[in-house]
């Protein structure tokens, strides 16, 4: 299968503030070889392909912030960069009862393929920033980005934003407890889903170095327009320069 490689998009690359954002679900392209993965266009549209409104989020915030940001190019349908690589969920055969026609009867080296052309570039721009920042005597916080569908495999989900992590709690809980400070929605504690699971892209580059990570999630119906997005984007920009100020969080720290 002939694949053209395609690299991440990077916003702010010498910046050296002490936060990186990561969106590993950012777009919904499928590049043109894969015939859309065999897909109703409309599902492409949806969530099963691409967190909603996350690339526009992860774009405003560094821009309000100038801070750096990395976002996968392809969709999660295509290959999921938060998986791990010998993950079965990789390259989805079904999303939500949707079966994806593309995906089915892949070998390993048609996913070693992908792997190679979109996964590995977008791991590898993230730990260069992580690794300039150190360099840089920065010790910077590693936040990914997400959003989460209202409803999942038939039932609803009441939190209007999450916060995931692993063994490593202290960024998470901080801005659990700053959004319930300034909203009054339901903040989910590992929820929609737990970063005990699934938390691969903060584990690796956040987690496994010590260095502060969280996984935020906004539910889609309140990305739905330019209007929430800036609202939320300004709200997380604060919130994350208020962790950036404790010395209780950014710290080398291991688990």
């Amino acid at each position: 299968m002939n694949i053209i490689p395609l690299a991440p998009e990077v916003i702010n690359k010498d910046a050296r503030t002490g936060l990186i954002l990561v969106c590993d679900h950012a777009s919904n392209f499928v590049p043109e070889n894969l015939n859309g993965l065999g897909l109703d266009p409309k599902h492409l549209e949806d969530h099963i392909a691409i967190d909603i409104g996350c690339a526009e989020m992860t774009r405003k915030m560094a821009e309000m912030m100038g801070v750096a940001a990395v976002l996968a190019p392809v969709s999660r349908l295509v290959i999921d960069c938060n998986r791990d690589p010998l993950s079965t969920t990789m390259v989805p055969t079904v999303s939500d009862g949707i079966i994806i026609p593309g995906n089915h009867g892949l070998d390993s080296i048609d996913i070693a393929i992908r792997k190679r052309a979109y996964y590995d570039p977008f791991h590898s721009t993230i730990e260069e920033l992580i690794a300039a920042h150190l360099a840089a005597g920065q010790i910077p916080i590693v936040a990914a980005l997400h959003s989460f569908t209202p409803e999942m495999n038939g039932q609803e989900r009441p939190w209007g934003a999450g916060l995931l992590w692993n063994r490593d709690p202290r960024l998470a809980q901080a801005l659990i407890g700053l959004l319930e400070r300034e909203t009054d929605l339901v903040i989910g504690d590992n929820e929609p889903y737990s970063g005990q699971d699934l938390y691969y892209t903060m584990q690796r580059h956040g987690a496994d170095h010590g260095l502060p990570q969280a996984t935020i999630e906004i539910r889609q119906d309140l990305l739905s327009n330019d209007a929430q997005i800036t609202e939320w984007s300004a709200l997380m920009a604060d919130l994350l320069d208020e962790c950036m100020a404790r010395e209780d969080i950014v710290q080398i720290k291991h688990y």
